[in-house]
């Protein structure tokens, strides 16, 4: 009993590290409307989302997804977080390699760190991934979801690793979502999962809805798709709506 107790006591003390490690609150932007999600499967997940504002009006916004779960997974996003904070800013794609240098050397064996940075400036955004599922991008002018993939090899793979970046307008009305994998790898009861495309779909039927129920329309059909079957995976989603 007395051992169970330890160990309760350890995870419920790593579960609080990882919650101290995300942001207390969502920025307030007067022209964005931004909301999260974090659902972990484990009393300790390895999803990450965090954001930096910069002094000139400038937003990163950052998701992530340690390898596994559990308080190694914890320290990955630990060292990621802090690792970011030491950054001054620069591109994301920049961001990304100083980043990978420094979880390589930290050297967690077969662990790794997957990411997304974003960065909205004005009505100019810069995208550039480290392993991460797809950005999603809803335009409000043709009312099209647009999937955008960028090639780049999770943190800590391998040394000296270059990340592609792009750069794309985001107007009034656009929605910007980013997710980890856990939510397009949701499976039902045949084993089939949620995908990618079924988040497409449901980013451009609700696009109307503020980012908050967007997300909890996609949370909502993803439970009636999981019917009552627990998630292998944690489910982080990150929404950010032009006003």
């Amino acid at each position: 009993k007395a051992e169970n107790e330890r160990k309760n006591s350890e995870l419920a003390a790593a579960k609080e590290l990882q919650e101290r490690l995300l942001p207390k609150q969502n920025p307030v932007i007067d022209h964005l409307d931004i909301a999260t999600y974090l659902r972990t499967s484990t009393e300790v997940g390895g999803d990450y989302y965090d954001f930096f504002q910069q002094a000139d009006g400038s937003l990163y916004t950052i998701c992530g997804d340690a390898t596994g779960h559990g308080t190694p997974s914890g320290m990955l996003v630990s060292i990621t977080k802090a690792g970011i904070i030491g950054l001054p800013q620069m591109p994301p794609n920049q961001m990304l390699s100083a980043l990978n240098t420094v979880v390589k050397k930290v050297d967690l064996g077969i662990l790794r760190m997957s990411l997304n940075i974003a960065y909205l400036k004005g009505n100019q955004l810069t995208l550039s991934s480290a392993g991460m599922p797809p950005y999603f991008i809803y335009r409000a002018e043709n009312q099209i979801t647009e999937e955008i993939m960028l090639s780049g090899v999770p943190l800590g793979s391998f040394n000296k690793v270059a990340y592609d970046e792009l750069t794309t307008t985001f107007n009034k009305g656009d929605i910007l979502a980013i997710i980890s994998d856990g939510l397009a790898e949701a499976p039902n009861a045949k084993g089939e999962l949620f995908d990618y495309s079924q988040i497409q779909s449901i980013i451009t039927m609700y696009s109307h809805l503020n980012a908050e129920s967007l997300i909890k329309e996609l949370m909502n059909q993803a439970d009636i798709w999981l019917d009552g079957k627990h998630n292998p995976d944690d489910i982080t989603i990150v929404v950010i709506k032009q006003n």
